[in-house]
């Protein structure tokens, strides 16, 4: 399959999820943006990827506990900004080396941003065992499948609603997911 075939694989998926509300995207606010129609490609993801990566590293420890004004990412010059009115809950515990994550609440659940640096081992992880993300691993950032039992630097930024126990501050609540991040 050529590169302008895996395209239009992807459109079609969208297309077909989008009207079910299976397909929803990160976003802010009142609700998610509209979906700018290439937003699930792996171009879209290995643009974008990286940057949020970078603006998830930038949260300094005093953004604990307060909204997050979010970042606007290639392709959603006219969508809200990704992330925005979501509340930072820091860097998880015990992260192995060479595996960066960021934990947010966007209302109805902690998400676990969660990428692998160049040069370090893979992160294993387990699938989600109940909510929207039931038998799943994680996600693209974007709402691309992400199908690979580890993660590894080359995957991009992942999210997952169902981060290891360990990895959530005490105080955060926990809710039950039902909802792909905004």
């Amino acid at each position: 399959m050529n590169a302008s075939q895996r395209s239009a694989a992807w459109a079609v998926l969208v297309v077909l999820l989008l009207p079910s509300g299976c397909f929803t995207l990160l976003g802010g606010g009142g609700g998610p943006p509209s979906p700018p129609p290439f937003s699930a490609t792996s171009e879209w993801h290995a643009s974008n990827g990286p940057l949020l990566a970078e603006y998830l590293k930038t949260l300094p420890p005093s953004a604990i506990g307060q909204p997050l004004k979010g970042i606007r990412l290639s392709g959603d010059s006219g969508a809200s900004r990704w992330l925005e009115g979501q509340v930072y809950l820091g860097v998880p515990a015990g992260l192995p080396e060479g595996v960066g994550a960021r934990l947010v609440d966007d209302g109805q659940r902690v998400i676990a941003f969660v990428w692998v640096e160049d040069g370090a081992d893979a992160l294993t992880l387990e699938p989600c065992e109940t909510g929207e993300q039931a038998g799943i691993r994680a996600r693209l950032a974007g709402g691309g499948p992400f199908a690979w039992k580890q993660l590894r630097a080359v995957h991009g930024v992942v999210y997952t609603v169902c981060p290891p126990e360990g990895w959530v501050p005490p105080d955060a609540l926990r809710r039950e997911p039902n909802s792909a991040p905004r």
